[in-house]
């Protein structure tokens, strides 16, 4: 054997195993996360939650949070590039309406079941038992999690009417982001302490949407002005409750996941940082602007109506 077959041997010696621990980090890291997703998302899933509509289609909801996101961002704004905004409010009031009923009835199920809870069970989750009240609270989180992507149309209606001062960074990152984190509820611990987030929000958004029908009425309506910030504030207030409740489930006996736990602590905290964001920004800089351009638009109104 030459010298120089000895060296070319060392060095594909040393090359392999230099490279090697490169690739088994690799495997390692894509194995981990795999794991993670089937221990969480498919071993901790009932059978029966996973026949109902979208819950086990995992590409499918992912895709409409794509398509969603493409829409408002480059579909849409183009398409109305050289449109005149369109008319919608003859669509808008029944299907704010329409939500307001479906919130309602999603916050009445689920607080009348949590009330009637036995105190030892309000920490239980669908993790493959059959307790009714469990699985009560798991399908209304799936009625929850429809009206997550029929309230996808609010930035629709925006971008067609041409409100770009609507479209906020808070409201995209908002409304695509929760419809994910439901499913992600649904898949992994549906039931008990992770219908808390649920309960909270149904309820805001009876107000919001309330509030979103009479807007829609026309700029000649005046009365949602008055309480338009305290539908954020009420935002706010959700994710607060919703960082207590969670923060103090290990201290009174809850078995929460860690995904769980932590899932739902950065989601509520993140959200509330974004709200006081916007609260800030639309509230309380620039006030006296603001007020100007209401009692301008306010004389111009009466002026029309002479």
């Amino acid at each position: 054997m030459t010298t120089e077959t000895v060296l070319n041997s060392s060095l594909n010696g040393t090359m392999a195993v230099s490279l090697e621990p490169c690739v088994r980090s690799e495997y390692n890291w894509v194995q981990d996360l795999a794991d993670t997703y089937h221990r969480n998302l498919i071993e901790k899933t009932d059978p029966v939650v996973m026949t109902w509509p979208l819950v086990s289609r995992d590409r499918l909801n992912l895709f409409i949070i794509f398509c969603y996101v493409m829409f408002v961002n480059v579909i849409g704004p183009t398409f109305m590039k050289n449109r005149k905004p369109f008319d919608l409010r003859w669509l808008m009031v029944p299907y704010n309406v329409f939500l307001v009923i479906v919130n309602f009835y999603v916050f009445i199920e689920f607080a009348k079941i949590r009330l009637y809870f036995d105190s030892k069970n309000s920490c239980t989750t669908l993790d493959l038992i059959n307790d009714a009240n469990t699985y009560r609270l798991a399908e209304i989180t799936w009625w929850f999690f429809l009206t997550k992507y029929i309230e996808l149309a609010d930035t629709v209606f925006f971008v067609l009417r041409k409100k770009d001062r609507q479209l906020s960074r808070l409201h995209l990152v908002h409304h695509s982001t929760v419809p994910i984190l439901v499913w992600g509820l649904l898949r992994s611990e549906p039931g008990g302490h992770n219908t808390f987030f649920p309960l909270a929000n149904a309820f805001v958004h009876c107000v919001m949407y309330a509030y979103y029908a009479i807007s829609a009425l026309g700029d000649d309506v005046t009365i949602h002005l008055k309480f338009k910030k305290y539908v954020t504030m009420m935002q706010m207030t959700q994710f607060v409750l919703v960082l207590c409740y969670f923060a103090s489930r290990p201290f009174v006996g809850c078995n929460v996941s860690p995904m769980s736990l932590v899932g739902n602590l950065f989601l509520a905290g993140f959200f509330f940082v974004l709200f006081c964001n916007f609260y800030w920004n639309e509230y309380l800089l620039n006030r006296e602007q603001k007020d100007q351009e209401l009692k301008a638009a306010m004389l111009n109104g009466k002026k029309k109506s002479k």
